[in-house]
């Protein structure tokens, strides 16, 4: 099997940074969304009775942002997870937003929903990017 030659570019250096940029991002997430360890109270206004969820999204915010260092380290165009991790990014920025809106998150949230939905916009960018080079580099 021979490799594309969209697989054989690296990753634009604008988006390396920018996969730096969501390590950082999800590193501050998996640090405020997980359980009080260090501190002696919910900071961030979490309900305190689903500690075990806290851990399970925080654990995955955690992964996630490793793997952004992972693909911005090694420059290889994944697209497939930025496909994915683009949805999930639009799916926590929107559940944020309903959830604020209510009242069951804290403001502060917000914040939290404008970055996944910025680097949502800037995966989906890349990944149109992307297709526009391959269909060049097809033709």
């Amino acid at each position: 099997m021979t490799k594309s030659l969209v697989s054989q570019q690296p990753v634009a250096t604008w988006f390396r940074y920018c996969l730096l940029l969501t390590t950082i991002f999800n590193l501050f997430g998996a640090i405020t969304l997980a359980p009080p360890v260090y501190y002696p109270s919910n900071i961030v206004g979490l309900p305190k009775d689903t500690i075990f969820v806290h851990w399970v999204i925080a654990s995955w915010i955690l992964i996630l942002g490793a793997s952004y260092a992972w693909l911005a380290i090694t420059a290889k165009p994944e697209k497939f997870f930025i496909a994915i991790a683009a949805a999930c990014k639009i799916a926590i920025a929107i559940l944020f937003f309903i959830f604020c809106a209510r009242g069951d998150l804290p403001l502060t949230f917000l914040f939290g929903g404008f970055g996944d939905l910025f680097f949502a916009c800037a995966f989906i960018f890349w990944l149109f990017q992307t297709q526009q080079r391959s269909k060049i580099n097809a033709d």
